[in-house]
């Protein structure tokens, strides 16, 4: 069970429908031809957990594709940042991202995949951070709120912790943000990007991180870039398994970031 299993509920609840959204239509809630709102709406309406079409005008005309978590805290959750370890090294070269990329999608729709949305950014106003550590145990780490979005600086507004991690809260939230070719992050004597620093990884930083979606701070930042680390504290504090043998730093299976809306 997660963490936060039953604690939380979706903000704001389900808005209902106008009358020209609800005219009569044979295809099922969540398809390309009768998209949904949210992925709360969905929930709701009984749909579990999967790959849904959503429609949000604030984000763009066409209706687009997310991955709807219906089971962890209240669900209605849309699923913004996946990083999955891979013995292969391919996690770590998949958050190698430039600035330019920082709102684009790519990778796959699915819990056991890498993937990213940072257009999702855009519309959410309560995010919720998940790890999964190797012994296969879910936790959520911190959900959080903000008040909007600066897509230039990506930073959020007025951010604020709701409940779990104050670590994942100030460092991997209400924090800059840094790619390899962009330097955005609160490096406490102004000369250090983080993301150069770790192995290229683009992600909110904050002198770094607690979390890394692809890199170690361990001797060896790279790890084979199997992918996400998280900091052994936290990870204790949590009730997480440790890497044996990693360091100050363990190997986790996934961490996710969540949206809703």
């Amino acid at each position: 069970m997660l963490l936060f299993a039953g604690l939380l509920t979706a903000c704001g609840g389900v808005s209902a429908r106008s009358p020209a959204d609800s005219a009569v239509t044979s295809e099922p809630l969540g398809t390309e031809a009768n998209p949904a709102r949210t992925c709360a709406e969905l929930d709701v309406a009984g749909m579990p957990s999967g790959v849904y079409w959503l429609h949000q005008t604030a984000l763009q005309d066409a209706a687009f594709r997310v991955y709807c978590e219906q089971d962890f805290n209240g669900g209605g959750w849309a699923m913004l940042e996946n990083s999955v370890r891979r013995d292969d090294g391919s996690t770590t070269t998949f958050w190698q991202f430039k600035y330019d990329d920082r709102l684009r999608e790519f990778g796959t729709l699915a819990p056991d995949q890498n993937y990213y949305n940072g257009a999702l950014y855009k519309i959410g106003t309560e995010y919720m951070d998940v790890f999964t550590d190797l012994a296969d145990k879910t936790v959520g780490a911190a959900v959080m709120t903000a008040k909007g979005f600066n897509p230039t600086t990506m930073q959020f507004m007025q951010p604020a912790l709701t409940i779990g991690s104050a670590d994942v809260f100030g460092g991997q939230f209400a924090s800059g943000w840094s790619s390899q070719d962009h330097d955005g992050d609160p490096y406490a004597d102004g000369t250090a990007n983080c993301a150069k620093a770790y192995a290229n990884i683009a992600q909110h930083y904050s002198a770094c991180w607690i979390y890394n979606l692809g890199a170690d701070a361990d001797a060896d930042v790279f790890d084979g870039g199997v992918g996400p680390h998280v900091n052994n504290t936290l990870l204790t504090t949590l009730g997480l398994m440790l890497q044996p043998g990693g360091g100050s730093y363990s190997q986790v299976k996934r961490i996710a970031r969540f949206v809703r809306w």
